[in-house]
C-alpha cells in the first residue's frame, strides 16, 4: 500500500482498511469523505476539557462498521434518551509503570443515534495529548480534498493541500507529565522517541483477532527543540500516522 507523504490523519480512516472494506462499509466511508469535502457544513468540532469531539450533522457511519472494521466489541455502552447510546472503547497503559498510571485510560466515545448512525466521536484527552486539537482537526479536513482510488479503494492527499499552522506542539515534558514513563525509550533517524502500550478493555469478535486488543503510541521528539515532530501508532487495530512538520508554518 502506498505511503501518502503528509502522513496524515487520513491513514486512519482510509489507506490501512480500506482495502480490506465490504462494499457496504467503503461507500459510507465515501460519503463521509464527501461530507468532509464541506467540512463546515456537515461537522461541528467541540473541545472542551481535553475532549476533541467530531459531530456529525448528517449521521452515516453505522455501529456495526465500528465492529467491522476493529474486530473488537465495546468496552461498555451507555444509554441515552430517545433510544441513541454510546459506546466506549477504553484502553488503560500496558504494563501501567506507577500508581497514578494504574488509573489511566485512553477512551474513545462514540454516540449512536436511535437508528444506530455515528451522530459524535469523542477523542480521548489522553490521545489530544499526542494529537493536540488544531493538528488533529486540520489532518481531519484534509480528508475532503483527497483524491480517491476506486479500484484500490484508497484515498490519497496532496501535501500541498495541507493547510499550515502555527499552534504550539508539546514537548517530551508535556507528555510524561500528563502520561507518565514510558514503556521503552529510544532514538530512530535522529529523533527522540517515547513509546506507550495499551491494552483494550473490550473482547474481539472472535479469538483470532485477540492481538486487536494490544495498542501502542511512538511519539517522535527534535532532540534539539524537544518538540513533538511525529505520532505513529494503532488502535483497535487501525494504523494513524500524524508526520506535524508537514503541518507546520515554515
Amino acid at each position: 500500500m502506498q505511503k501518502l507523504n503528509s502522513r496524515s490523519l487520513s491513514r486512519l480512516l482510509f489507506l490501512v482498511m480500506a482495502v480490506t472494506l465490504s462494499g457496504c462499509v467503503w461507500l459510507r466511508l465515501l460519503e463521509i469523505k464527501n461530507q468532509l469535502a464541506d467540512f463546515d457544513e456537515n461537522v461541528r468540532v467541540e473541545v472542551a476539557d481535553r475532549h476533541f469531539i467530531l459531530h456529525l450533522l448528517d449521521p452515516v457511519l453505522l455501529s456495526e462498521d465500528f465492529v467491522y472494521l476493529s474486530k473488537l466489541h465495546p468496552s461498555r455502552i451507555e444509554k441515552l434518551p430517545q433510544g441513541s447510546y454510546r459506546w466506549y472503547l477504553d484502553f488503560h497503559m500496558d504494563p501501567a509503570k506507577t500508581k497514578e498510571q494504574k488509573a489511566k485510560m485512553v477512551s474513545f466515545i462514540m454516540t449512536y443515534t436511535h437508528q444506530h448512525r455515528l451522530a459524535s466521536f469523542d477523542f480521548s484527552p489522553l490521545f489530544v495529548e499526542m494529537a493536540p486539537p488544531q493538528f488533529l482537526e486540520a489532518s481531519i479536513r484534509s480528508l475532503g480534498v483527497g483524491k480517491v482510488d476506486q479500484s484500490k479503494k484508497q484515498l490519497k492527499v496532496d501535501p500541498e493541500n495541507l493547510p499550515r499552522l502555527t499552534a504550539r506542539l508539546p514537548k517530551t515534558a508535556d507528555i510524561t507529565g500528563v502520561m507518565g514513563p514510558p514503556t521503552n525509550k529510544g532514538t530512530e533517524d535522529g529523533l527522540k522517541v517515547l513509546l506507550y502500550r495499551f491494552k483494550a478493555d473490550s473482547q474481539p469478535v472472535d479469538k483470532e483477532y485477540e492481538e486487536r486488543r494490544l495498542a501502542e503510541a511512538w511519539l517522535y521528539f527534535d532532540p534539539v527543540k524537544d518538540e513533538l515532530v511525529r505520532l505513529k501508532g494503532k488502535f483497535a487495530g487501525l494504523k494513524l500516522s500524524i508526520d506535524y512538520r508537514n503541518l507546520r508554518e515554515h
